[in-house]
Order: structure tokens, then sequence, then C-alpha cells
């Protein structure tokens, strides 16, 4: 059995996820895990953990899914191992971070967890003050492009920013995206601000909370080496 991260858009309304579900079934899936990662005017995001008997099933699941009325793939990704449990996850790392004894390995631990828990092409922890970088995990951008992105999360994007500063990794970035392929959070008490880049799938609602807590677990513990 194979185990799949399948993201949906579907309409919010009654019955739509349980046809999703009876589709994934018909293929002789298994929805395992589910969690809403956003709801907005009237869309649903949704992530399903899915296992499946085989990858030669995943063109039939795909058309299946396509099949139920309003309803889009975002992404479908293979797991190795378990599916996430951002719950249980949100505990261990938090755990984690308070065991560290040094301010350094409190944020090198929390730039490797979050880049390994969003499967994120980078993330840093950046200096408000001097916009030095002094934690990073990943494949990182220019300091410019850093720059640029950790302000895409709280100002309009430019039509140029797409093509003058891609976000590596990204499959295409000859246009800018409609939602930014950051997501930024702020540790007030250190000066700092974390910087998660993903531009595949979209940082969603649930992600982007996610990330703040951490922020803020970890500044709570920078507090300890002050």
């Amino acid at each position: 059995m194979l185990n799949y991260l399948i993201r949906v858009q579907l309409p919010d309304r009654p019955g739509a996820l349980g046809a999703v579900a009876s589709r994934i079934g018909s293929v002789g899936g298994d929805v395992i895990s589910f969690e809403i990662l956003q709801r907005d005017n009237g869309v649903v995001v949704d992530e399903l953990g899915v296992g499946l008997p085989g990858e030669s099933l995943i063109d039939l699941l795909r058309e299946e899914i396509l099949e139920v009325d309003g309803v889009s793939i975002e992404s479908i990704r293979l797991v190795r191992g378990a599916l996430p449990d951002r719950d249980s996850e949100l505990l261990d790392v938090a755990t984690e971070l308070f065991k560290q004894t040094s301010a350094t390995g409190l944020l090198e631990h929390l730039t490797i967890r979050v880049r390994r828990s969003l499967a994120a092409v980078f993330v840093a922890v950046m200096d408000t003050d001097t916009s030095d970088v002094v934690a990073s995990a990943g494949d990182m951008p220019s300091a410019e492009q850093l720059v640029v992105m950790s302000r895409w999360a709280v100002e309009p994007l430019p039509a140029t920013v797409g093509s003058g500063h891609p976000l590596p990794g990204a499959a295409d970035s000859s246009t800018a995206p409609d939602s930014p392929p950051v997501a930024t959070a702020d540790m007030v008490q250190a000066g700092l601000v974390l910087i998660v880049g993903r531009a595949e799938p979209v940082l969603r609602a649930r992600e982007r909370q996610w990330i703040s807590i951490m922020a803020e677990l970890a500044d709570h513990g920078w507090r300890a080496f002050v």
C-alpha cells in the first residue's frame, strides 16, 4: 500500500467531500486522514491522506476525482513512510525546541523541522534590523531575493516580481503568483522573522497558521538564552 497526500479544491457544500471519498474508494483507495487547509469564498481546500494499492492506479484515481462536479486537484504527492499527523508533529517539534541548549541550536532545529514538515524549498530565520540570515535550511535564494520574498506576504506583488525573483525549485516562475510562495512569521522577542518558501503546492491558511505557531514557540524559547 502506497501513501499519497491529495490536495483538492471543492465547492463548500454538503456532500462534496463524500463524493470525492466515494470516487477514491471506487479504485480501491482508502482515505486515512483528512485536513481542511483553507475555506474561502465558497471553496474549500482539503488535503486527504490516501492509501492506494499501487502506483499504476494514480491516473485512474485522478480521473475519478475530477468526475465530481466542481472539484479540481491541486496536487498529488507520494509520501515515503507514514502519513503526517500535524497535531502530533506540532507537539513533537515544540518539545524538541524546548530541549535546545543554545539560541543557535534552537534556530537551526526550527528551520530543519519546519522545512521537513512542510516539504518547503527553503526555510530561513532573518534578523529584522540587519536582514542577515542567522539560520537556514534548504535551497536558499540570494540575499536580495530573500529580502524581496520576505515582503511578499505583507505587501501587494508587483507585476515584475515573478520574473525578477523566482523561487528556487519553482516549476514556473514566469509570472507573479496569485498567492505569495512564501510565508513569514515574526519572532518579536528575538527581533527575527521566520521565512518559509514553497511554490507548489501553494501554502494555505492552515499551513501558514502552523508556521506562525512554530515561530511563536521558538520566540518563547529564545527568551531562555537572553
